[in-house]
């Protein structure tokens, strides 16, 4: 609220433009990272210097966080978010991209958006699972964006994120519990691996190479912290 009320009075005298959204975005999750005590304890691999469709695995409400760290990029999300107070409007002006749909045309309506994201040169963040997961490997990944980008000629980014302990996992079906839970740990690890851009006119071949990379990725990752992944039973390490 404090960031987003001094941005708008700024505005008043110097207009918006999606670079100074991404320095308040920048500066807003550099504090989140502090408070949230979120530490980067592994990066691999180099962001290309080319706009690309990044696409990354789902676990938790902070990922986006944890990217808008790493990449100034384009997020797309549901028009709902648009009507929450403060949030909604700061979002707006530091990167997301509102698709307004309903249940018939959800899916035209995200493709669309995504299309004219990438058909500008822009530098676009998707989560392919829709969801979240808790499983060892990533879970089926929807195609759409894939498609998008291999009309487009754009380059895919596949990119793994992982929590260290079960806590950072979305376990909780209640969001006000999975918040508290999240917002309350003293210290959150995470590891990140940044694979090498694809490029094909065949948006399964996409599809199924990126969740392969990032497959592999989490599996490397799991090791080093000796946690048992599973459907059965998770636990902390």
């Amino acid at each position: 609220m404090t960031y987003l009320s001094w941005y708008r009075i700024k505005c008043l005298f110097i207009p918006h433009t999606i670079e100074r959204g991404f320095r308040l975005r920048r500066a807003w999750v550099k504090i989140a990272f502090r408070i949230l005590n979120i530490k980067l304890i592994e990066v691999k691999g180099e962001l290309p210097p080319q706009p690309c469709l990044y696409v990354v695995n789902h676990r938790n409400l902070i990922d986006p966080v944890i990217c808008a760290h790493i990449k100034d990029a384009y997020f797309l999300s549901k028009a709902e978010v648009e009507n929450i107070p403060f949030l909604g409007k700061g979002a707006e002006l530091t990167g997301v991209i509102y698709v307004k749909r309903d249940e018939k045309d959800s899916r035209s309506a995200a493709r669309a958006t995504m299309h004219n994201t990438m058909k500008a040169g822009l530098d676009l963040i998707v989560y392919p699972e829709g969801t979240t997961g808790t499983e060892e490997k990533t879970i089926t990944f929807h195609k759409g964006s894939f498609d998008e980008a291999a009309s487009l000629g754009v380059p895919v980014v596949p990119i793994a994120l992982e929590y260290k302990n079960k806590s950072d996992l979305w376990i909780e079906p209640s969001l006000l519990k999975q918040f508290l839970i999240q917002f309350g740990k003293k210290e959150t690890q995470v590891k990140i691996e940044i694979h090498q851009p694809l490029i094909s006119d065949n948006g399964t071949t996409l599809m199924r190479k990126s969740r392969q990379l990032i497959d592999q990725s989490l599996q490397d990752m799991h090791k080093d912290w000796h946690q048992l992944w599973g459907t059965n039973e998770l636990k902390e390490s």
